[in-house]
């Protein structure tokens, strides 16, 4: 994890070194070394933490013997298939640091190069023979960049901070993605790279984008294909790829100079993470971290932690959550960090995992988010129903509530009846079915304070990009993975780990396993109804059974809603007349005002943390605008909020 940023005068102005002292004092957390390289109208920095054993003792900027100038945020998975086609002409050798191959990729292969890099990264390179820059971001997003472009100049960056800390850029809201992001359209439109700023954008997955002082060029470079696997594989053909592939993402994320950290809650997904990277002695030490939720009896899954340390050989580390705060503690520093109106209201309980992390020397914390959306989507259910599989249909909708605590089979077939009408009807027929049904449906005070005018703010659900090769399964992951709201969490889990100089690694974002998991029928992958039942054949001699047998998930419910009530006064007090989300029409007046009177009743004993959730949408805007978009006035108020949601002591 690293931070690169630069800026490019259109009208031959030197680049001052003050400028890019700014910009690099944004992205400080991302590594105590810095790099600056000036030529002219062009500067391009990087701030590096030196976290792989070839990058220790690196530098950044790049500078080739061709004029390629390259900063590089990541991890490259292909160094040794690099390296051989490298290695003659292009002086490069096994010691040689992942942006230095990079670089040499591209003055080899030119444009082309990009399609040859696998990992988790985020690059921008200026070649002088072309007057060109080019970034380029990984195949799934895992590392941000940021850039703006105007007649006049270019700037980049891996934060959005570091672009608004240029003179005479302001942060302007985009009305349109917020509307989508608020208003939850988010996961039906695919990653464009526009951003919650106005004029800034960001570079989308699997892309290029080319700029020069006339043009910008956005180019895909890989996608996807998800066509299905070749030939009749068994499920134990297709246990024994899962196996291959899942064991190879765990280690290309282990390689690293510092200790390993993971994150370990005795679920499924983490705990086959840490059973993978604990087998073998392995070079690399293991850093096992779980919560210590004794307190919570719904959320104390040490009894399989227990499990774990004893199967592995490894202890795990308890981190102690903090005491229950409310929804506003530390939240305009949340903010700050992920620069969007995003917040959760458990987030300091993995900043405590994140700082014991980087206290005891790791630099990465491999985490097993994403793997409920990878390894099961009821999706594939359509794909039974187009076979005419409907006594296969019947039994896994019988077999599900099985394994999801309070799950009923009548929840499971409106979601199957759902996907039957997402994925079967034509886009004009499922936006008219929409329409028909507006007037007859009405939200609870407590989701329907939003003014009319925002509420028009969305475009239109539609994918611009739908997968139309494979299954049914294929293209409702290729939504998950591709989607704008999937970008935008993995930019807030980029950030908030930079903040503390630390790399949050997915195993199960690992692009080649996506693909090899696209390529698998979703009846294999929940074979007899069994949730993620592939994964469970592939890792039963490494994983505990009392694990791999487990049908219940930490329920944290109870302490989402337990923080909105400690702090629902002084989040009144936020939400007053004077909130920037009445004042800029975000929201109407007498709306939130009915919603709010009807949220305190729903917070006290509810079984639904839906309107905690939709309480911290509206802080984290109000928020948001103070410290991007609001006034000075706004911003001394932020300091204010700390103290007047500080518990009682």
């Amino acid at each position: 994890m690293s931070g690169i940023f630069g800026a490019w005068h259109f009208d031959g102005r030197p680049v001052e070194r003050q400028l890019l002292k700014t910009m690099s004092d944004t992205l400080a957390p991302r590594g105590p070394r810095e790099g600056f390289t000036l030529t002219g109208p062009v500067g391009m920095g990087c701030r590096l933490p030196g976290g792989s054993p070839d990058a220790i003792g690196e530098t950044q900027p790049v500078a080739r013997p061709s004029g390629t100038c390259l900063v590089f945020d990541g991890r490259l998975d292909n160094r040794d298939d690099l390296i051989r086609d490298l290695r003659d002409a292009h002086d490069v050798s096994p010691g040689t640091a992942d942006a230095d191959i990079v670089a040499a990729a591209y003055d080899a292969f030119g444009l082309a190069f990009a399609a040859r890099l696998l990992g988790d990264f985020s690059l921008a390179l200026f070649d002088p023979r072309e007057q060109r820059m080019v970034l380029a971001r990984d195949a799934i997003g895992i590392r941000p960049l940021y850039y703006r472009h105007t007649p006049a100049s270019l700037t980049f960056g891996s934060e959005i901070k570091t672009l608004l800390a240029v003179p005479g850029v302001e942060g302007r809201p985009n009305d349109r993605l917020l509307g989508e992001l608020l208003l939850r359209h988010l996961h039906r439109h695919d990653d464009d790279g526009s951003t919650l700023f106005e004029g800034i954008n960001g570079v989308p997955p699997s892309h290029l984008v080319i700029l020069s002082r006339q043009q910008s060029v956005l180019r895909r470079y890989w996608d996807f294909d998800g066509r299905p696997a070749s030939g009749g594989q068994s499920f134990d053909e297709c246990a024994e790829g899962f196996r291959y592939h899942f064991s190879r993402s765990v280690d290309r994320r282990l390689r690293s100079a510092h200790p390993v950290a993971v994150a370990v809650s005795g679920g499924l997904d983490s705990s086959s993470i840490f059973c993978t990277a604990s087998r073998g002695p392995g070079a690399v030490p293991l850093l096992g971290l779980t919560y210590a939720t004794h307190s919570e009896p719904s959320s104390d899954d040490s009894r399989f932690v227990r499990v774990l340390e004893q199967s592995c050989g490894r202890p795990i580390e308890p981190v102690e959550r903090p005491a229950s705060e409310g929804l506003l503690f530390r939240s305009d520093e949340l903010i700050d960090r992920v620069e969007a109106p995003m917040m959760n209201a458990q987030w300091f309980h993995g900043e405590r995992l994140l700082l014991a992390a980087r206290a005891r020397g790791a630099r990465t914390l491999l985490s097993g988010h994403w793997g409920d959306q990878v390894l099961f989507d009821q999706a594939y259910l359509v794909d039974l129903f187009h076979a005419g599989s409907w006594r296969t249909i019947g039994s896994h909708l019988q077999a599900y509530p099985e394994w999801f605590d309070g799950g009923t089979r009548r929840e499971f077939t409106r979601g199957f009846l759902a996907d039957l009408l997402e994925y079967d009807l034509p886009h004009w027929a499922r936006r008219g079915l929409r329409g028909a049904r507006r007037p007859w449906m009405t939200r609870p005070p407590w989701d329907d304070w939003f003014s009319e005018r925002f509420q028009q703010e969305p475009g239109p659900d539609v994918f611009d990009r739908p997968l139309t090769e494979g299954t049914v399964l294929a293209r409702a992951l290729y939504r998950e993975v591709r989607s704008r709201y999937h970008g935008l969490c993995l930019e807030w889990n980029n950030k908030t780990a930079a903040a503390h100089g630390v790399d949050r690694a997915f195993p199960f974002l690992d692009r080649d396993l996506l693909e090899f998991v696209m390529g698998v029928p979703g009846a294999v992958l929940a074979r007899d109804g069994v949730p993620k039942a592939l994964m469970r054949e592939a890792l039963k001699d490494l994983v505990p059974v009392q694990i791999l047998q487990r049908r219940s998930k930490g329920d944290f419910t109870a302490s989402v809603n337990e923080a909105s009530r400690r702090d629902y006064a002084p989040v009144l007090r936020l939400l007053g007349p004077d909130a920037l989300v009445v004042q800029m029409d975000y929201v109407d007046a007498d709306k939130l005002l009915r919603g709010l009177r009807a949220l305190e009743g729903m917070l006290q004993g509810s079984a639904s943390c839906v309107p905690s959730w939709r309480l911290a949408g509206l802080v984290a805007l109000e928020l948001w605008l103070r410290r991007f978009v609001g006034t000075n006035d706004n911003h001394a108020r932020d300091g204010r909020l700390h103290e007047q949601a500080a518990p009682a002591q």
